[in-house]
């Protein structure tokens, strides 16, 4: 009698246990909640502009006697301005969207922000985050040099900052220095624009 009451026993604890694995296995683990942040535009400010052009005796700074608008016309000026950005866990999207790559996955390293290229497979400078502000990068450049019979030229706009290390470095398309820029027809220019937005409480509608 004592053995057969043991049996149904263990009969009980196999079946409840059986029970309980597929209670806990068929239980939907819930999502994490979706963290979102609404930052608005709030300045446009100029990092730095500047200018190299050649001549004879070569390159010569004449950064104070140019405009942006000189290189870049004005439509072209305002097409990396964007009055919102949605941050999430792990994305941002910047609003208006006009390309794919108006949302993107996104990093912060010591205050920096770096985007995920989708394109190229690297992290590359965004801008920083301070407090309740979110500081953009962008640039335009443009560049020519004048090499007889050749030219290698090139204009354009990316986030992220342009520098003289673009231009001047050991790269035989570039010049090594400012200097090398003998040519009246040589020209190295960039503009880096800082865009900042403030943090807001709620999603504008």
């Amino acid at each position: 009698m004592k053995l057969n009451y043991l049996a149904y026993l263990g009969v009980l604890l196999i079946i409840f246990n059986a029970c309980s694995k597929n209670s806990i296995e068929n239980i939907t683990p819930e999502k994490p909640e979706l963290e979102e942040s609404v930052y608005l535009l709030l300045n446009k400010e100029t990092i730095d502009f500047k200018v190299f052009k050649g001549s004879n005796s070569g390159g010569k700074d004449v950064s104070a006697t140019e405009k942006p608008e000189s290189f870049w016309n004005k439509d072209k000026l305002a097409d990396l301005k964007y009055d919102t950005l949605i941050v999430r866990n792990d994305s941002i999207f910047e609003r208006p969207a006009k390309y794919e790559k108006n949302a993107f996955r996104y990093k912060i390293s010591n205050d920096t922000i770096y985007q995920w290229n989708r394109y190229a497979s690297f992290w590359a400078l965004y801008g920083l985050k301070k407090a309740d502000k979110i500081e953009h990068y962008g640039s335009y450049y443009t560049f020519q040099k004048v090499s007889k019979p050749s030219v290698f030229a090139e204009n354009g706009h990316r986030d992220g900052l342009v520098n003289s290390s673009r231009y001047f470095n050991d790269n035989e398309y570039m010049f090594k220095v400012p200097e090398d820029m003998k040519s009246v027809n040589d020209l190295a220019a960039w503009y880096n624009i800082r865009y900042i937005y403030k943090k807001v409480n709620k999603t504008p509608g």
